[in-house]
C-alpha cells in the first residue's frame, strides 16, 4: 500500500508539472468542483474544439475552454475512464498522447483513482514517444476487467438490459475518450458508439445481430446504442478527431483524413453531432444521433450549441 501511495504522490506532482509549467498551457479560474454540465455557465461554451498538431497540447487546451478539469471532477472521486483503443490501424484508435493528457489533469483535478474500463491492446501506450515520460501515470491506472454485473435498462426500446463492466455504474465519474471514424455498420462510430466498449462480448454480439445477420439491421443496432447510453451519461466526452478513417471502419485500414482536432463537451449527443459533419455527414444519417438526442442525451442542432473554436 505504501508503494502505491508513493507512486500516487509521485505521478500527481509530475501532472502538475507537465500540465502547468512544462507546456506552458494557462490555467482558467475554474468553477465549484463537482458540476457536470456546463449548461448555464457564462462564456463556456458547449463544445469546445481545439486544432494543432500537438494532440496532448491541443487536449488540455479543449477541457481548458470547458472551464478546466475540476468542473467535471471532484477531489478524490473514482474515475472510470473509457477509452477507445482495441484496433491498431492509423486513423482507428484514440491517440495515445490524447488519453495521457486526459489522465493527467483527472489527477491534477484531485481525482483519487482512475479505472480503466476496457483492457488496453499490447503496446498502446508505446504507440506515443510521451509514453516514457509519463510511465508512472500508466501505471497508475487500475484495470477492471472480468468484473461485469448486469444491469436492467427499463427506458430502453430493444435492450432491456446489459452485461457491463461493474466500475462503470460504481465510478464517481465516468470519462468517454473516443475516436471519430466509419463503422461498417452505423456508418460513424464516436462517444455513443464507445459505450459498446464496456459490455461483455455476448451484449456486444446482440447488437449486431440482433433480427438478423452481422450489421444487416442498422436501425436495430443503432437502437441499442442509444439504449445502452441510457445507463449512464458520461461526465464528460472527449473525441480523438485528429486522424480518422472514412472507410472500412471499424478495423481499417481504410482512406484516412486529417481534421487534427480534438472535440470536448459533456454531451455525448451533441459531441457527435459535430464529429459526424468532420466525416462529411448529417447528424440525422446516423440513427444512433436522433434515438439518442430523444432519450435526451444532448441537443443534435448544432445551430443552438456554443461552440468555441481555436487553434494552437
Amino acid at each position: 500500500m505504501q508503494t502505491h501511495l508513493n507512486r500516487r504522490s509521485f505521478l500527481r506532482k509530475s501532472a502538475l508539472v507537465g500540465v502547468g509549467s512544462l507546456l506552458g498551457v494557462p490555467t482558467m479560474a475554474r468553477p465549484a468542483r463537482g458540476a457536470s454540465s456546463t449548461a448555464g455557465v457564462t462564456g463556456v461554451p458547449d463544445l469546445a474544439v481545439v486544432t494543432g498538431g500537438d494532440y496532448f497540447k491541443s487536449t488540455l487546451a479543449a477541457v481548458d475552454r470547458l472551464g478546466g478539469m475540476g468542473r467535471f471532477i471532484p477531489k478524490g472521486a473514482r474515475v472510470g475512464l473509457l477509452i477507445n483503443h482495441p484496433f491498431r490501424h492509423p486513423g482507428t484508435h484514440v491517440n495515445p498522447a490524447i488519453a495521457l493528457a486526459v489522465i493527467t489533469m483527472c489527477y491534477n483535478a484531485g481525482a483519487k483513482s482512475i479505472h480503466s474500463l476496457k483492457d488496453e491492446p499490447h503496446g498502446y501506450w508505446q504507440r506515443t514517444p510521451l509514453a516514457k515520460r509519463w510511465d508512472a501515470v500508466i501505471r497508475s491506472l487500475i484495470p477492471s476487467s472480468g468484473r461485469y454485473i448486469t444491469v436492467g435498462i427499463p427506458r430502453g426500446a430493444f435492450l432491456k438490459s446489459a452485461e457491463i463492466i461493474k466500475d462503470l455504474m460504481e465510478a464517481d465519474v465516468l470519462i468517454n475518450v473516443s475516436i471519430s471514424k466509419d463503422h461498417a455498420g452505423t456508418n460513424f462510430s464516436g462517444v455513443l458508439k464507445n459505450m459498446m466498449g464496456a459490455a461483455t462480448y455476448s451484449t456486444c454480439r446482440y447488437f449486431h445481430y440482433g433480427k438478423g445477420g452481422w450489421n444487416e439491421d442498422v436501425e436495430f443496432l443503432s437502437q441499442c446504442v442509444a439504449d445502452i447510453n441510457l445507463l449512464r451519461k458520461p461526465a464528460l466526452c472527449i473525441s480523438d478527431s485528429t486522424e480518422c478513417i472514412v472507410t472500412n471502419g471499424p478495423y481499417g485500414p481504410g482512406k484516412i483524413i486529417r481534421p487534427q482536432k480534438v472535440v470536448a463537451g459533456a454531451d455525448p449527443v451533441t459531441v457527435d453531432a459535430y464529429c459526424a459533419g468532420l466525416l462529411g455527414l448529417s447528424p440525422g444519417e446516423i440513427a444512433m444521433i436522433p434515438k439518442s438526442a430523444e432519450f435526451g442525451l444532448g441537443e443534435m442542432n448544432l445551430g443552438r450549441v456554443h461552440i468555441k473554436e481555436v487553434r494552437i
